[in-house]
């Protein structure tokens, strides 16, 4: 790699990788969210969206861009015994696309109390902040952790088309989803973090369920010829006839919004109207009388 002249295939590699970089020392992995963090904040960059994560602020799709510089030489993960984790430095030649960025000098804790108090939102998962705060301040963080509770059942319906997975998981957690449910008859997809294992393992590291229903799924060929509103309107009525055959996944449906209380029915597209998890809710809504708000 010390003799080729390359670079990332994608922008937000070709940034992170640039961000790196200016970072001559070095940077642990946590250190290296929290500084990007605060630079995507101060409208510095926008490759990057975040979520409430065990130390705060949190990117999966930083990380796992972080991941494939690693395993094409972009950079390397060296153990530092004296730090928090593996010093992650730029190696080799390649192209410097981007300016040399505003980067918040502190590190460590201090750099983590310094995101903490100025985006509070970020904190309300994490597992530090006893250990980062006391008095008044901690308790200004446990309140506003509490604000995101929600005791009412509810069924959500939510589509992942047009959306980041950090996006897609912070209107989750902003409406206290306690189970995500997955009714796509095949649960793949070409985005990052919305085919059933890494969003199994997504949901699950930031405290919220995961479950798979197939059959309750509309097969792949039925929905590769769908054209007009009027084909999708056929589509659905013919879907809703087939429900006495899927009963069984139906009250399954219903009996995880009365253990979990709050429940989101997902699939892929944005607007209900046009995904048959529309016409899973009306039969929730209209069978159990429950309460249903379809988020964007």
């Amino acid at each position: 790699m010390s003799d080729t002249v390359n670079q990332p295939t994608y922008k937000r590699q070709r940034f992170l990788l640039s961000f790196v970089r200016q970072l001559n020392g070095g940077v642990n992995a946590t250190d290296l969210q929290k500084l990007v963090f605060l630079n995507t904040m101060a409208g510095d960059s926008n490759f990057y969206e975040f979520v409430p994560y065990k130390y705060g602020s949190y990117s999966f799709q930083l990380a796992e861009d972080l991941d494939i510089l690693r395993k094409n030489g972009f950079v390397s993960f060296e153990h530092a015994p004296q730090s928090a984790g593996n010093k992650i430095r730029a190696i080799g030649h390649y192209v410097q696309e981007y300016p040399r960025y505003r980067i918040a000098t502190e590190r460590g804790d201090t750099l983590i109390r310094k995101a903490y108090r100025a985006y509070p939102y970020y904190a309300i998962n994490s597992e530090i902040t006893g250990r980062l705060f006391r008095g008044e301040e901690l308790a200004g963080f446990n309140s506003n952790k509490q604000a995101y509770a929600q005791t009412e059942q509810v069924l959500f319906t939510i589509g992942y088309e047009g959306k980041g997975i950090e996006a897609f998981i912070n209107t989750l957690l902003q409406n206290d989803v306690r189970l995500l449910c997955d009714v796509r008859k095949n649960p793949l997809s070409r985005k990052f973090g919305f085919s059933k294992g890494k969003l199994e393992h997504i949901t699950h590291t930031v405290g919220i369920k995961y479950a798979h229903i197939p059959g309750l799924g509309i097969e792949s060929e039925k929905r590769s010829l769908l054209e007009t509103p009027d084909d999708y309107r056929r589509l659905f009525v013919d879907y809703r006839m087939t429900l006495p055959d899927r009963a069984q996944f139906l009250e399954e449906v219903y009996s995880l919004l009365r253990q979990n209380t709050r429940v989101a029915l997902m699939c892929f597209e944005l607007e209900p109207e046009m995904c048959h998890r529309h016409v899973v809710r009306d039969y929730i809504v209209k069978t159990h009388q429950v309460r249903s708000v379809d988020m964007q």
